[in-house]
């Protein structure tokens, strides 16, 4: 992938979010803050891949340099009780599975927590007929 690409979309989905956590609507606040957790989810994720014959980070360091020499990704070993298929390595980037895994979590937890969010605002339109938080602020006065 284009690390200039993957930048310019980073940039545009935080600059989208940001307009839209200005603005006076409370939908579009959570909407902004919704676009904002997308973008730093990519940067966390294209800050995890690994380039120019950087080691694969689940095997072993004989493994890798084993397997890396011979066309291999993982390989077999069941003395040590390592089970894993021998395929042939044509990439040359890889990408943290612990990075995946703190994404996928941050996912969750932002759904969550926008699914609470929205609830609150709805209820905010219940009780006072806006979600306009200027007027909001003039009514609690």
């Amino acid at each position: 992938m284009n690390n200039f690409f993957l930048e310019l979309t980073i940039a545009l989905l935080f600059g989208i979010g940001t307009f839209l956590v200005l603005r006076r609507d409370m939908m579009k606040i959570i909407i902004g803050f919704g676009i904002i957790s997308h973008a730093i989810n990519l940067y966390i994720v294209g800050g995890g891949v690994f380039t120019d014959g950087t080691l694969v980070p689940i095997l072993e360091h004989e493994q890798a340099l084993e397997g890396l020499g011979q066309g291999l990704i993982y390989n077999d070993n069941l003395t040590a009780g390592i089970l894993g298929p021998i395929t042939t390595n044509p990439y040359t980037e890889f990408v943290d599975p612990l990075v995946q895994a703190l994404v996928l979590t941050a996912i969750v937890i932002g759904l969550a927590t926008t699914a609470f969010v929205l609830t609150l605002c709805y209820r905010v339109n219940e009780e006072y007929g806006t979600v306009d938080v200027q007027e909001l602020r003039r009514l609690r006065e």
